[in-house]
């Protein structure tokens, strides 16, 4: 029956003049995908962190400078001197959460203006503004979670590093000299609480084909 239907065919297009199709083929079309026309070596974010650290800091002031009487200012900066991307996974987790932790340290340089008592009367006291430099080093970790493994060869980028918030407290007052005001209390020792805010963020190299 197949034989006989393929020579109806062949028949009925020679009669009409018109070239014979087969039916029973088809033809199928490939499709290439064209390459890339470069690729790209990009740093692809994998996670962030953020952390915020409380540094507690007992400075004395008095010797080598003369006693506080009062605080102008204070500047800070916080410098990250080393980090270390440790990478974790968490089996009590979905399988599609991973951790890793950053382990940091640093300083924080302080520079303190303040006031001194050299002379006084019964009413009022004065003296020079003196500074007291300083460097307080502190360490922490940073955690980082992410949709992927994070691996230690990845990269850390610290994206901010600063004292958020910070109080001072002024500790070991001296005695108030004969004939001066009764404010006129000079201290030794200053407290500093300092909450240190960092932002980091994990990369990897990795291959991106651009057309």
């Amino acid at each position: 029956m197949l034989l006989v239907n393929l020579l109806k065919g062949v028949v009925i297009n020679m009669y009409c003049n018109k070239p014979y199709s087969n039916p029973y083929s088809k033809e199928v079309s490939i499709k290439h995908t064209p390459e890339p026309k470069r690729i790209l070596q990009v740093p692809v974010i994998k996670g962030f962190g953020e952390k915020e650290e409380l540094v507690v800091s007992q400075i004395t002031i008095a010797p080598p400078n003369p006693p506080i009487f009062r605080i102008i200012s204070i500047d800070k900066e916080v410098v990250i001197t080393n980090f270390k991307l440790v990478s974790i996974y968490d089996a009590h987790e979905c399988k599609s959460s991973y951790k890793a932790k950053v382990i940091i340290d640093g300083f924080i340089d302080k520079n303190i203006l303040y006031k001194t008592i050299t002379e006084s009367t019964g009413q009022a006291v004065g003296g020079p503004v003196f500074q007291f430099t300083t460097r307080i080093n502190f360490a922490t970790f940073v955690e980082v979670k992410s949709k992927e493994p994070i691996y230690k060869t990845d990269q850390v980028e610290i994206l901010s590093a600063f004292v958020e918030g910070e109080k001072e407290e002024l500790l070991d007052p001296n005695d108030v000299a004969i004939g001066a005001p009764d404010f006129a209390v000079t201290y030794n020792t200053l407290l500093e609480k300092m909450i240190v805010k960092i932002k980091l963020k994990v990369t990897r190299l990795e291959h991106v084909p651009v057309k």
